[in-house]
């Protein structure tokens, strides 16, 4: 089964801030990380009850607080810094981060250069890009699809990538990290 890079996209960054906002309030790396997975094990095992009209990072954060407030009260550990006030701040940074990092409709300089790169390109690399990295399919497999060797669709891959790498430094003034 191939891993969606979309949703691993999304995972990761939450992981990310995730991580951070129990380390806060934990003080202890290694608590942070066990309640990073307590949390996404509630958010799989709860997710009817998610709203896809609304952020998945705002609901992850209520499910963070719920599992921070849990582990205060049932280890007997004393919070580092935890008020309603100081949760509440952290859960709008997160909202802030999570709108400008996900939100669709934010459109950054690097964005535009790489669709309207992508789109410079012929259809049969555009279809080659979109299956190997929106949908994980093997060389191998686009290989069949598109009756070549899997050596010839690595190598065409390998192009498009310097290719697109070269666009976008043009593009973008020869700055292609943000």
């Amino acid at each position: 089964m191939s891993e969606d890079p979309w949703s691993a996209a999304l995972i990761e960054q939450n992981r990310r801030w995730l991580t951070a906002y129990f380390h806060v309030g934990t003080g202890n790396r290694t608590v942070a990380e066990d309640l990073v997975q307590d949390t996404f094990h509630a958010a799989l095992a709860n997710h009817a009850s998610f709203d896809p009209s609304r952020p998945l990072g705002a609901w992850l954060r209520g499910i963070a607080r719920h599992r921070l407030l849990k582990y205060y009260r049932t280890t007997s550990r004393q919070p580092l810094f935890v008020d309603a006030d100081m949760l509440d701040e952290l859960d709008n940074e997160g909202a802030v981060v999570e709108k400008q990092q996900v939100d669709p409709g934010r459109n950054p300089p690097r964005l535009r250069a790489l669709r309207d790169c992508i789109a410079s390109m012929t259809e049969r690399v555009r279809q080659m890009l979109e299956w190997r990295y929106q949908e994980a399919v093997s060389s191998k497999d686009i290989a069949e699809r598109l009756t070549m060797k899997a050596t010839a669709v690595d190598m065409a891959l390998s192009r498009a990538r310097r290719a697109l790498e070269s666009c976008m430094q043009r593009r973008l003034g020869g700055v292609i990290d943000e």
